[in-house]
């Protein structure tokens, strides 16, 4: 099999099964089960192309690979005793965590794309039945992540969508919107919370509880926790997460909850970047590489 037939093979499948996840959320009733398993399944062909068109040798099992697997990758089947039949490539998960990371620091992954991932494996081995809701926003990330790869395989996304691409886009757009109401939601929430505890506190009385308040993190289970601005109250919360060593030295924060204790705002994932908190460095003494970003789905 030639390294061009690998990846045209994969991104075919990709298609068929992105279609078909397309097809099932459109019908009436909506099979969201069919939707998010399929649409996980083309994701991952569709990673598995993008990394093929660079060099299949990187659909390579995770694990240690066998002489056979590394052989039918690198062009030479003729020279494997099993050929295609006992190929063993990398999984789904590292297949699209491979791909995110070659697709470069521009390009970051959707926040519910694992989500879509760990659906599959929901409806696969116990059904979902999940509301419709969930469902677009798990498809949208789906969608977005496929978009991506096809950029960057010069592959146009009406050939890949066929009559679909106009759902698509609108399916993408309808989902960010119902994520933004249900954050704006949050804030709304929490500053009233916020105004019923403070209605009958003097101005000093509500300056002493900010200063016990602010200075405590939210209880998680993260074990750093970094003093953010919070997005509701104003006032000081705690973003809560884990450290990553990257290149250079440089120690990367990278948040997983964010949580204030005077309004009581709590969020998580894609609210996260909602709210401006993002990773940063924690060790700023270094000069790690600028153009070099953790991987923030891994964890």
């Amino acid at each position: 099999m030639s390294h061009e037939s690998i990846h045209e093979h994969l991104l075919i499948s990709a298609r068929k099964w992105a279609r078909t996840a397309v097809d099932a959320y459109l019908e009436e009733p909506i099979d969201q089960d069919f939707a998010v398993h399929h649409m996980a399944v083309a994701v991952e062909h569709a990673s598995k192309a993008y990394l093929a068109s660079i060099a299949p040798v990187l659909l390579a099992s995770e694990k240690q690979p066998s002489v056979d697997d590394l052989l039918v990758l690198s062009g030479n089947e003729d020279k494997s005793k099993k050929g295609r039949a006992g190929l063993k490539t990398i999984g789904g998960e590292g297949a699209v965590l491979r791909a995110v990371q070659l697709l470069g620091p521009e390009h970051k992954a959707p926040a519910k794309l694992k989500e879509l991932r760990e659906s599959r494996n929901g409806v696969t081995h116990m059904g979902w039945g999940q509301p419709v809701t969930e469902c677009r926003a798990l498809l949208a990330a789906g969608i977005e992540h496929i978009n991506a790869l096809l950029k960057a395989l010069s592959a146009e996304p009406d050939g890949f969508w066929g009559t679909h691409l106009e759902a698509c886009t609108a399916l993408v757009a309808q989902a960010l919107t119902e994520m933004e109401i249900r954050y704006h939601a949050k804030l709304r929430q929490a500053r009233e919370r916020f105004a019923e505890t403070t209605r009958r506190l003097s101005e000093a009385e509500i300056a002493e509880l900010v200063n016990n308040l602010s200075g405590l993190p939210t209880a998680a289970p993260w074990p750093i926790a970094v003093p953010a601005e919070c997005p509701a109250c104003g006032h000081t919360g705690f973003a809560n997460g884990r450290d990553k060593t990257g290149e250079y030295g440089a120690i990367w924060f990278l948040p997983r909850h964010f949580g204030c204790r005077l309004c009581g705002l709590s969020l998580t994932m894609w609210e996260l970047d909602l709210a401006g908190i993002k990773g940063r460095i924690l060790n700023d003494d270094e000069e790690p590489d600028s153009d070099w970003e953790p991987d923030f789905e891994t964890y």
